[in-house]
């Protein structure tokens, strides 16, 4: 549950202002300065949305699956695969945090990326489903380990050969 209400809150977070914009520089002697915009996170970080999203359906799933009691296990349990989107989520964002979008310059104007109070809370939440997502791991006796082996186990079978009879 933690992972699943940490995901909801990141998807209404992606709609919050997670980069502002600053303009600087000069044009036909007029000189513009402070001049700010707010983008979310489905205006500014392209492909990680995408990512950010594919972790939240995932983690609701999971938590919808076994709120409904299901005994369906696929060969990587859904509350790894929550752990694992988290952990990536949360790599993703903090990058985005550390190495701002690049805006640049055009015609004398300057463009920089400046963080906003969304971004920040955007981490957290994405933390939450890695942190929610690895508590259900060992809820329910999973570790990466166990799901490396059973996925070895998996891949190292060998396959059958049907032949035909003459």
């Amino acid at each position: 549950m933690i992972a699943a209400a940490s995901a909801l809150l990141l998807f209404v977070l992606m709609f919050f202002s997670w980069y502002g914009s600053q303009v600087s520089g000069q044009v036909e002697s007029l000189a513009y300065v402070g001049i700010s915009n707010a983008d979310s996170a489905w205006q500014s970080l392209g492909l990680i949305s995408l990512v950010l999203t594919l972790t939240v359906v995932v983690a609701v799933g999971t938590a919808v699956l076994r709120a409904s009691g299901s005994s369906w296990e696929p060969a990587i349990p859904p509350s790894g695969a929550v752990a694992v989107l988290g952990g990536v989520s949360t790599l993703l964002i903090l990058f985005r945090i550390l190495v701002l979008p690049a805006f640049g310059t055009v015609g004398g104007i300057t463009v920089r990326a400046t963080l906003e109070l969304g971004a920040f809370l955007g981490l957290a939440a994405a933390l939450g489903v890695a942190y929610g997502g690895y508590r259900a791991m060992g809820e329910r006796g999973t570790s990466f380990a166990k799901i490396a082996d059973r996925l070895s186990v998996r891949s190292s079978r060998p396959k059958r050969v049907r032949t035909k009879k003459g």
